[in-house]
């Protein structure tokens, strides 16, 4: 639903300003209104060795789970099983994941995420400018822990799924 709204609002972004191209572009406060509800996600996929989504299975329980930043508090939010997700649809890729909002300018984001019985990992997500005539946002384009780049999927133009592999702490 949240992604949703944030698709009708950059519709409605987008048809105020669009033109003449011979014209001056005029952006008015709804590029204001856009910025405060549209924040590009990156969607985290915790699995385990075997490639087991380790949320899915109930070996991780998201309320366990210590994401720190050097920004601060990150926001951070768990997607459960959507009940209407069909088989092999983007709704249902994203189920069982984290979801974080991209809020800022940054090329990189730097995220420190510890879970019991798990090592701590140090996840760098990278981010892409895109300008546009009436506002200019940030989207994801990959993820890498240790100078190793994640396996990704790409869920829209605006949103990236990467797969954490945890290793078990010994």
């Amino acid at each position: 639903m949240k992604a949703s709204l944030r698709y009708l609002y950059l519709l409605i972004f987008l048809v105020g300003c669009a033109g003449d191209d011979d014209a001056e572009t005029e952006c008015s406060s709804r590029g204001l209104l856009l910025d405060s509800y549209y924040a590009p996600e990156c969607l985290i996929r915790l699995v385990d060795a075997s490639g087991e989504n380790l949320l899915e299975n109930g070996s991780i329980d998201p309320e366990t789970l210590t994401i720190e930043s050097d920004l601060g508090n990150p926001e951070f939010i768990y997607i459960p099983e959507i009940e209407y997700a069909e088989p092999n649809s983007i709704l249902s890729e994203t189920q069982y994941s984290l979801g974080v909002f991209l809020l800022g300018n940054m090329e990189t984001f730097q995220y420190q995420i510890s879970i019991d019985g798990y090592e701590t990992v140090d996840l760098v997500i990278q981010t892409e400018q895109i300008e546009e005539p009436c506002y200019s946002y940030i989207i994801p384009v990959g993820a890498s822990v240790n100078g190793e780049v994640l396996e990704e999927i790409e869920i829209s133009d605006f949103e990236l799924l990467v797969i954490l592999p945890l290793a078990a702490q010994e």
